[in-house]
Parts: C-alpha cells; sequence; structure tokens
C-alpha cells in the first residue's frame, strides 16, 4: 500500500483559514470524491490515544450514546450526524435539535473501541503526534475500500457536548471528516460541514446543512422506500425485539456492537438467518454483544439494504471463559513435548470451537480425547491428564510441522448426548495422545491438558 497516494491533503481540514490547500478549484456547492463505501464498510472504530486532558473530561452517561464517554461518544457523535434517520430519539447535543440528519441510503455502525492505530483500511480514527501548520485533522482513503482519520496532538481537543471554551470542538471536526470518509469533498457553499476550514472552534460543523444533505443523498441515494427501519427495541430477558418495517420474511440479520475491543477488523457481532412477518424480529442476545448500536440487513447488499442505527445499552452474555492449561507434558522425538491448546470461543450457539495440537512428532497418528475430571498419571511416555468417563474423537495425523487441529461440532455425536455432551456452564477436559515408536520404553505420548468450560 502507497501511504503517499493514500495520504490525499485537499482532505485536510483547517483552522482560520490558515491552511493553504493544494491546488483545487473551489465547488460552489456539494463535491464527490468519487468513492463510497459499500455495505461491508459502514464500520468505523475510536483508538482512544488522546493526551489532552479536555478531549476526554466528559464523563456523563448519555442513553443515546451507551457505554462511552468522552472523546469517544463526541466522534460517535459526529458519525451518525450523516445516518439516514435520527438516531434513536435525535437526542445528546446541546447545540442541535436532532442528530441524524442525511437522509440517505447510508448508515454507519459504530463498532466500539480498537487497541491500534490501524491503516488505511481499518476504519479507525485516531489521534497523531505532532502538526502541520493549520491542519487540524486528515482523512486518508482507500478507493472506497476503507479510510482513516487522524487528529493532530498540537491542537487542544474538547469533546462537548456543549459548545467547546478554548479549544477545538472534535465533534465537529470529526463530522467533517467522516464526510470525507464517505466521500465528499469540499463545497464553498455558506454554512455547510464540508467547507475546508473552520472559524471559531468549529462546533458549527456538527450539524450537515442542506448542501451536505444533497452530496450524501447524490453519492448514495436518497433513503429508498424500502429500507428497513428501526422504530423501537426491546430486551427481555436474553431476547432482544426489533420492531420497525421494511424486513424481509426470511434471511434477515441483526447487527450489534461488540463489547470488546478489536485490533482488526471492526466486525459486527451478528445473528443471521432471522424470519419476520415485515414489522417484528427477535432473536437471542448473541455473545459478546455490547452496548452501543443495532442495525437491520435485510436480504440484500445494495445500499438500501441496511437499516438506520439503533442505540441500545446492551449488555449481552458475558464472553466464554479462556480455556486453561494444566498436567504436564514430557519430551518426545521431535523435542521438549507436545502441546495443546485451541482458539475460537467455546460458545455452543457460535460452534466454531477449534482444539490444535503442536510440537508432534510429524506424521503420526494420535487423537483427541476428553473427559469431565483432571489427573496427572504416569501413561506410556507421558501422562495422563484425565479422569471419569473418557471420550475419544477421530484419529488424525500430525502434518511435517508437527501440527493437527479439529474444529468441533457440538451439534453432532459425542458432544450433543451422553457421557461426551457439551452443556452451557460444563467444563470438559481435553488432551491429545499421539504414537511416536523408537522414542521412550512405550512408543506413544501425550500433551499437557486443556481445561474448557461451554458457555451459551
Amino acid at each position: 500500500m502507497n501511504i503517499k497516494q493514500l495520504i490525499l491533503p485537499s482532505l485536510a481540514l483547517c483552522v482560520g483559514g490558515l491552511c493553504v490547500l493544494p491546488s483545487m478549484e473551489e465547488a460552489q456547492a456539494w463535491s464527490l470524491l468519487g468513492t463510497k463505501l459499500n455495505q461491508n464498510q459502514r464500520d468505523f472504530r475510536i483508538f482512544n490515544n488522546f493526551t489532552d486532558s479536555s478531549a476526554n473530561n466528559n464523563n456523563v452517561p448519555d442513553s443515546q450514546f451507551p457505554g462511552h464517554q468522552g472523546v469517544v461518544m463526541a466522534i460517535w457523535k459526529g458519525a451518525v450526524e450523516w445516518g439516514s434517520r435520527a438516531h434513536g430519539d435525535g437526542s445528546g447535543d446541546p447545540t442541535q435539535g436532532t442528530l441524524g440528519s442525511g437522509g440517505a441510503n447510508f448508515d454507519a455502525h459504530f463498532q466500539g473501541l480498537a487497541t491500534v492505530v490501524g491503516d488505511g483500511n481499518d476504519k479507525i480514527q485516531s489521534e497523531i503526534g505532532g502538526s502541520s501548520g493549520g491542519v487540524l485533522a486528515y482523512t486518508e482513503g482507500n478507493g472506497g475500500q476503507g479510510w482513516r482519520i487522524r487528529y493532530y496532538r498540537s491542537w487542544s481537543w474538547e469533546d462537548g457536548p456543549g459548545a467547546p471554551g478554548g479549544g477545538i470542538d472534535i465533534q465537529g471536526v470529526a463530522c467533517h471528516e467522516y464526510g470525507h470518509a464517505l466521500g465528499l469533498g469540499h463545497t464553498s457553499a455558506s454554512g455547510a460541514t464540508m467547507r475546508p476550514s473552520i472559524s471559531g472552534t468549529g462546533s458549527g460543523q456538527r450539524s450537515i446543512n442542506s448542501d451536505d444533505i444533497a452530496g450524501i443523498q447524490a453519492n448514495y441515494g436518497a433513503a429508498d422506500p424500502l429500507k428497513p427501519i428501526i422504530s423501537s427495541v426491546n430486551v427481555v430477558g436474553s431476547t432482544i425485539q426489533i420492531n420497525g418495517s421494511g424486513f424481509d420474511a426470511i434471511e434477515n440479520q441483526i447487527w450489534f456492537t461488540p463489547s470488546f475491543a478489536q485490533a482488526s477488523g471492526g466486525t459486527p457481532v451478528k445473528v443471521t438467518g432471522l424470519t419476520s412477518n415485515g414489522t417484528f424480529l427477535s432473536a437471542t442476545i448473541p455473545t459478546g454483544a455490547g452496548p452501543g448500536d443495532i442495525l437491520v440487513r435485510r436480504d440484500g447488499i445494495g445500499n438500501m439494504a441496511l437499516s438506520n442505527a439503533m442505540p441500545i445499552d446492551l449488555i449481552g452474555p458475558p464472553p466464554c471463559s479462556t480455556p486453561t492449561n494444566y498436567c504436564t507434558f514430557l519430551p518426545n522425538s521431535a523435542g521438549p513435548g507436545a502441546t495443546i491448546s485451541s482458539f475460537n470461543s467455546p460458545s455452543l450457539s457460535d460452534n466454531n470451537f477449534n482444539l490444535t495440537a503442536g510440537s508432534l512428532p510429524p506424521n503420526k497418528v494420535g487423537l483427541f480425547f476428553y473427559g469431565p475430571n483432571q489427573a496427572n498419571n504416569a501413561f506410556g511416555d507421558g501422562r495422563l491428564c484425565i479422569g471419569g468417563s473418557i471420550t475419544r474423537l477421530p484419529a488424525q495425523v500430525s502434518d511435517l510441522f508437527g501440527l493437527v487441529d479439529l474444529t468441533v461440532d457440538f451439534n453432532s455425536s459425542p458432544f450433543n448426548a451422553g457421557n461426551g455432551q457439551a452443556v452451557v456452564n460444563g467444563t470438559m477436559n481435553f488432551q491429545f495422545w499421539y504414537r511416536d515408536p523408537g522414542f521412550g520404553s512405550a512408543g506413544f505420548n501425550t500433551t499437557d491438558g486443556l481445561s474448557v468450560t461451554f458457555c451459551p
């Protein structure tokens, strides 16, 4: 990726006319950059590395922006202003009437926090050290495949929610920069958010005006009558109920904000394959869903297939406990000994849990087995770490690198019935047995043990 091509100086926002932009003929109204974000590019995240205390001094919760305060809430507000309709009840900013004014086939999905700055594909907003004359912030684009927004650390950023004092209003700047991420260029229209410079603190750019609205609708189309709409959301126990319109009979999806920060991806937590009568959806809240926004995607991939964003203060089921190793592994012909591990969560509903064993002798037969109890007894040239009724899984052969892996299916035998059944909050202990002829006296060995507690 060529960074010089990604950084577009014409997308910088300047203060008080201090920044002289490269040769670019000012438009007399909205302008487009020739890019737009598809349905899989609606996520945005914030890496909160802002160093000025004024950027994170708003610690008052807001029901329309649940789970976050400070600069994260301020940037979230800047993005939702471009949404197709009011974000929730439209409140959250005392300086403007309604947040959510775009009226286009576009709605962003707040995906919470990032743990890294990311690159030009990752759709992350963060602070950057240094300065660049009168430039406040800039947007890096990647041809509609992604973007990144950086805010210069040399400025004193203020998070609101009221009009800022002596610093720069990050909500207004975020609204402007996100407009670039959506494919809008600069305009000379009076009062528009997409003007190339701000006056005062920039709080006036929090609210998009008619010129900005015309631009976003030109790029994504005016909100289609068939675009799904979320009008209200209820949570009853572990079930979420959504009322609205425009849902399909089958294959609807609900997108949730994750409860955890993501290093890469910005992938929503999803429930898929939902049926509807057109105005109502219901689903079990998935593992990993947290406070933020939900959206409904009807069966389709175009701009009109994704609903408005609706805030919800959702505390979903806690993430699964991380499996833990125990017991002992002993040396084998490949080295110090073989170990067992896993990836993906042991969630029965996600059903994508994977067991793996490494540092095995290459091209040797072995198998995973498990049971309810732990032990630590002599067994061949290794240790038997499993007790109680033991269940064996199909035999496997280690590869040239001494690795094996197995994705288990909780819906099939032996995990769905009998002594080997996996149940919510139940714990099973796993181990891998393998042949190792010519090493030791028994000709077979084992890994250490892995204790796994299953969750919903």
